[in-house]
């Protein structure tokens, strides 16, 4: 469906009408094509109402990964959704932002929908920032819904540039990666600038600035703050360089991952980028995937050094050892056999164990999985899982299984 041409009235109207919270209600479990539901939405109100409401419908469903059993109250913009952190790194943030802020005001800038204030919120006193009359809206309305009428927020329209915080406050930034039309990891091109963003630090040193995972940290960051990249959803979603107190170990990166869901329990490790110790040419009993948290952050060799582990190959992706790690920034395999990564090898190998299917794992080889497996001619009951990676020039086909969860 082709986005509306919604106005921010129109916004308001979706937000504080009993009408629109009626047909939101009334529409969230109606399957019928969008443009029928429109024509259907199209007697009594205008096209761009109509086309809003069941926008808001669709993206409330696909909202739900990020923000589960929020979603169905909560609203949003495409670009906003697209943008927004979820509900659980939300959450690990707003702690340790909570955690300085000593009965003060947190400020967050370029808030967006609010998928940051929403923890902020919750935490603390919060006032959030954005440019957009309404993304400010809609933080507001989803504060309202989600954490209490009651809650000390409040949510302004301004340039953030212009803005800055009081001394001893602490605050978080989402700078603007679009600034200048299309994407961009450079920070240069964020709104608000590096520029501006120092000048927050030396007014108030406790902050945070959110960045997407590949974005190019300068290295004045890196040294005075602690860069982590997080993963959550089987995705590094984000990096996040915390200054002052928020700075657990100043200098270091960190690798977290944090479960989506209550209760899950996640881990993290900081240290600083270094070699391997170790380098493997041969698979030992155990092989192990490093979270994408760990490569995006550079620290499989530092990890692997901490853990007695080798890498597979010299800065090899996967890591390899003889004993058990139970960690979940690492995914644990038992390593049966290893061959040379031939179809025509893999596919007499299955065939005499009888496997119909395969879970194919890849790092640093060129392979389509799907066509492999049309080439492996699969007949059987059993199952298999394959590891194709290369060690040094030698691209291998490593066949492994989960071990049983223990403690």
């Amino acid at each position: 469906m082709r986005a509306s041409m919604a106005e921010f009235f129109d916004y308001q109207w979706l937000v504080e009408s009993s009408d629109a919270a009626s047909l939101l209600a009334e529409l969230a479990l109606d399957t019928r094509p969008a443009l029928a539901v429109i024509e259907r939405l199209r007697r009594n109100l205008p096209k761009e109402r109509a086309q809003l409401v069941v926008e808001q419908l669709d993206l409330r469903r696909r909202a739900a990964a990020k923000f589960g059993d929020f979603a169905d109250r909560m609203f949003f913009t495409p670009v906003h959704l697209e943008q927004a952190t979820d509900r659980w790194i939300a959450r690990y943030k707003a702690a340790r932002l909570a955690s300085v802020a000593s009965g003060g005001v947190v400020h967050d800038y370029c808030c967006g929908i609010g998928g940051d204030a929403l923890a902020l919120a919750a935490a603390a006193p919060c006032t959030a920032y954005d440019r957009s009359a309404v993304a400010s809206l809609l933080a507001a309305a989803n504060v309202r819904r989600i954490v209490s009428e009651q809650a000390s927020f409040a949510a302004q329209t301004a340039d953030v540039a212009a803005c800055a915080p009081h001394a001893d406050e602490p605050w978080h930034v989402d700078p603007d990666r679009r600034a200048g039309g299309a994407r961009t990891t450079t920070l240069e091109h964020f709104s608000p600038s590096q520029l501006v963003i120092d000048r927050w630090r030396a007014r108030s040193a406790n902050g945070a600035v959110k960045l997407a995972p590949a974005s190019q940290v300068p290295p004045s960051w890196l040294a005075a703050g602690e860069a982590e990249w997080i993963t959550s959803r089987r995705e590094c979603r984000q990096a996040v360089v915390w200054f002052g107190q928020l700075a657990r170990h100043a200098g270091f990166r960190r690798a977290t991952i944090i479960p989506a869901g209550d209760g899950a329990a996640g881990s993290s490790f900081a240290a600083i980028p270094a070699a391997a110790a170790e380098v493997a040419l041969a698979p030992g009993r155990f092989l192990f995937d490093p979270d994408p948290s760990l490569h995006a952050a550079k620290l499989i060799g530092a990890l692997a050094n901490e853990r007695n582990l080798a890498t597979l190959g010299r800065g090899g992706a996967y890591l390899t050892g003889d004993a058990s790690w139970r960690d979940s920034l690492l995914q644990i395999f038992e390593v049966l056999d290893c061959l040379p990564m031939r179809s025509h090898d893999l596919a007499k190998y299955l065939a005499g164990r009888g496997v119909g299917r395969v879970e194919i794992k890849k790092r640093g080889v060129a392979v389509d999985p799907d066509r492999l497996r049309q080439r492996l001619k699969l007949r059987g009951d059993n199952e298999a899982t394959i590891v194709l990676t290369r060690i040094e020039q030698r691209q291998i086909a490593i066949v492994v299984r989960r071990p049983p969860r223990g403690p």
